[in-house]
This record gives C-alpha cells, structure tokens and sequence, in this order.
C-alpha cells in the first residue's frame, strides 16, 4: 500500500496535469514508514481511497509526528561533509546525502519526511486540507 500526502486534489485529472501544476506538492510513502496514524485510517474507513481531507486536528498531528520522526533520525546520524542537499528544520541547516556514497542511511528518509512536513506545513499556515491518497 502506497500512502500520498498532497496539498491538492489530484485523482480527478491526469498525473501529468497534476504534476505539470507548479503550486501542487505530494509525497508518498509505503506502509513501513508508518506515517498515516491508524486513528486517520480507521476514520477514513477505506482500504483505496483518493483525495481524502484531513481535518485540521489531524493535519496538525501528521505535522507533529513527521516532525518528531525527523528529529529521532537527525539525533542518530553523523555529520556529513559531502552535502547534496540543504534543508532548513526548526532553525537549523541540515546538509544531507542520500547518494550511495553519503555517511548517513537515513538521509533520504529524512528528505521524504521533511518534503511531506513542509506540506503540512504550508496547508496548516494557509488554512488548506491537506489530502491523503491510497494506492
């Protein structure tokens, strides 16, 4: 199962369309990276669905738990002086490298988890769903 977080709704037209659009954001995730909290699946109520919104309660805990994710996985990892990417958390500037040859396996998840916080969090400040997809 494929969960993706969007700021938009995006089943009603093509994926191209959906992409071609410079405003929309998504990110998706399989079920291991265990974002979607069971409360949000069990409200949903559906094993597929498209474009579900997120009550504001329930944005605001997936900023939450995406935040603290990143958080664990910033306090294990080690300082990288081969930086491919830069992303701003919480006041700081976090060089990551999530090529093969980066010290620090959990880069791209870092990557994946902050692309869906600023989803949030860009919702949340403009008073927009979130929606929530599965395939």
């Amino acid at each position: 199962m494929i969960y993706i977080i969007t700021n938009a709704k995006g089943f009603n037209e093509s994926f191209e369309d959906f992409t071609r659009i410079h405003e929309t954001r998504y990110q998706g995730f399989n079920e291991e990276n265990s974002v979607i909290t069971k409360k949000v699946l069990d409200r949903i109520g559906k094993v597929i669905f498209n474009d579900e919104p997120l009550t504001k309660e329930e944005s605001t805990e997936l900023k939450q738990h995406l935040e603290n994710r990143i958080q664990k996985l910033l306090s294990i990892r080690v300082s990288e002086p081969d930086i491919r990417t830069k992303i701003e958390f919480l006041g700081q500037t976090i060089g990551l490298n999530y090529t093969p040859f980066g010290r620090n396996d959990q880069d791209l998840l870092i990557d994946k988890f902050f692309r869906a916080y600023k989803i949030c969090e860009e919702c949340l400040e403009n008073n927009k769903p979130i929606y929530l997809s599965t395939s």
